[in-house]
């Protein structure tokens, strides 16, 4: 396990060998100032007891620092301690005077010792520390005197509570070194976890100070495409609309795409910081709305087809009735005024009569297709129909490119929906000064994909909505179930269908068709 300087200096083997020159270092500094005040620093024994002491001191440590570095790291043994603390009981009895300074010194390295030995070995360093200074104690004061007997009492003692109380504590030291490391562990763990399901969240995450980030992750920018400025744009937004029930937000994202966010805010007080915080989720909801419209328009589609096909029965017969009764009247009228109302009445009937064929083409239920067919082929066929198509100008732009596309469909179906379709575009461009319809068909590893796009006159957002409904049309005499029908013929191939559309721009469909499997 690494240790750190700092807080757990005591647990590093290197901190404390530091700690042990670093100590000597300043006994030395202070014992050459009292000495410096003394005479007998003028004597030549006391130089050579001196600085040959501390000089011995320095030399062994010194030794490990340059000689020995492999072994800095390493835990000091008994014999390191056991050098020092000879040369100090040797500088005691030169310097009984100084005698209570080496007791300190003694005893702070005894606990340091603590930190590198096991018991046995502190004790033995102890006692002979104990009996060194006892031995001075008798040779320098009177045997049996109170200040004698004061001294050796004090000086074992000392050493008895260091060794005690040192034990302890570094008992206490290791186990809440243990504690705090797996603190560290389990923290760091959640850290790790919190980023890493912060990161793998399915939608962006934006933690805020006021308007300042003080979190977020990758999503925001890699999935979503908004950088701060623009998630600081659909939050004004949001804050702005936060009353209503709606949280969905229709905005540009940093590559200019059109997209719906949906937005979930929640404040948070943190105390690291002392702030208030607040906690943004944001989603990209745009496909989930698309194909939530989908399944109301299909939901919608059914009822009103359910309802078509019992009404259009309902219908049918009287209106045979009827167009019975005018022929044998038109048959038996010699006045040309009647028989032109009549034809009137016959042609409308006619009319109501395909509208009501119509209405049962749609409420018809649809079997899934099973035939393999490409897609490309049908395509060419439809574009070589309308190519023929009287709104067609002689500027018109076609850019047509069909890549092979094998799909399970019905190709009859599926031409009526394509005519459908480009029709509505050729007649959307009748009055554009510059037509141009693209038809590109391509295809990824699942679907097969035909864009149709014009540059016609677009629709609004309303029309948009309505456009596969029945009986919405924009047209004086439509009406209103050819894209109904296209849709549903669509459906019945399993398409996705996407709609792209402005005012005097155009109109773009994007119809997606699983491939066939295994082709």
């Amino acid at each position: 396990m690494t240790q750190t300087m700092g807080f757990n200096f005591l647990g590093n083997a290197y901190a404390r060998r530091i700690i042990r020159i670093v100590t000597l270092f300043i006994y030395f500094v202070i014992f050459q100032s009292l000495i410096l005040l003394q005479k007998p620093f003028l004597q030549f024994d006391f130089i050579i007891v001196f600085y040959m002491a501390f000089g011995g001191l320095f030399a062994h440590h010194l030794f490990y620092q340059f000689f020995r570095p492999e072994n800095l790291h390493k835990k000091s043994g008994v014999f390191s301690y056991l050098f020092d603390f000879l040369i100090l009981i040797l500088f005691m009895k030169y310097f009984p005077y100084l005698s209570s300074f080496i007791l300190v010194l003694q005893l702070f390295l005894l606990f340091v010792a603590s930190f590198d030995l096991d018991f046995f070995e502190l004790s033995l360093l102890g006692f002979i520390a104990s009996l060194g200074a006892s031995v001075i104690n008798l040779s320098t004061h009177q045997s049996g005197s109170i200040q004698s007997i004061l001294s050796l009492t004090l000086f074992n003692l000392s050493y008895l509570s260091v060794i005690i109380v040192s034990r302890q504590l570094r008992a206490e030291f290791f186990s809440l070194q243990t504690d705090l490391t797996q603190t560290r562990k389990k923290w760091k763990s959640q850290e790790e976890f919190s980023k890493t399901l912060i990161e793998k969240i399915p939608f962006g995450l934006a933690v805020l100070n006021n308007r300042d980030f003080v979190l977020q992750n990758s999503q925001l920018k890699e999935k979503l495409k908004l950088s701060a400025n623009r998630v600081n744009e659909l939050i004004d937004i949001y804050r702005m609309r936060q009353n209503s029930k709606n949280s969905d937000i229709s905005h540009l994202n940093d590559l200019s795409e059109k997209r719906i966010f949906s937005f979930d805010q929640t404040p948070y007080f943190d105390e690291e910081i002392n702030e208030n915080l607040d906690i943004y989720l944001i989603r990209d909801v745009t496909e989930v709305r698309a194909l939530e419209n989908q399944l109301k328009q299909s939901e919608k589609l059914a009822a009103v087809g359910t309802l078509a096909a019992g009404i259009a029965h309902e219908i049918r017969n009287p209106l045979a009735g009827i167009s019975g009764s005018i022929q044998m009247l038109s048959q038996d009228s010699s006045d040309p005024t009647q028989r032109k109302l009549m034809d009137i009445v016959l042609r409308e009937i006619d009319r109501l009569n395909l509208l009501i064929t119509e209405f049962l083409d749609y409420a018809k239920p649809e079997k899934a297709p099973d035939t393999v067919i490409n897609l490309a082929q049908v395509l060419e066929e439809v574009v070589a129909n309308t190519r023929r198509h009287p709104d067609v100008s002689e500027n018109f732009k076609w850019t047509v490119d069909l890549k092979p596309a094998n799909i399970l469909g019905f190709p009859e179906k599926l031409k009526q929906s394509f005519l459908n379709i480009i029709i509505n575009a050729i007649q959307a461009m009748k009055n554009v000064s510059s037509p141009s319809l693209e038809i590109i068909l391509s295809s990824d590893d699942k679907y097969a994909i035909l864009q149709i796009k014009d540059s016609g006159s677009g629709m609004t957002e309303e029309t948009k909505k309505k456009m596969f409904e029945p009986f919405h049309t924009t047209k004086p005499k439509g009406t209103g179930l050819g894209l109904a029908i296209t849709h549903k013929l669509l459906e019945t191939h399993r398409a996705e269908i996407e709609v792209k559309t402005a005012l005097n721009v155009g109109t773009e469909f994007i119809i997606k068709i699983p491939l066939a499997k295994g082709l």
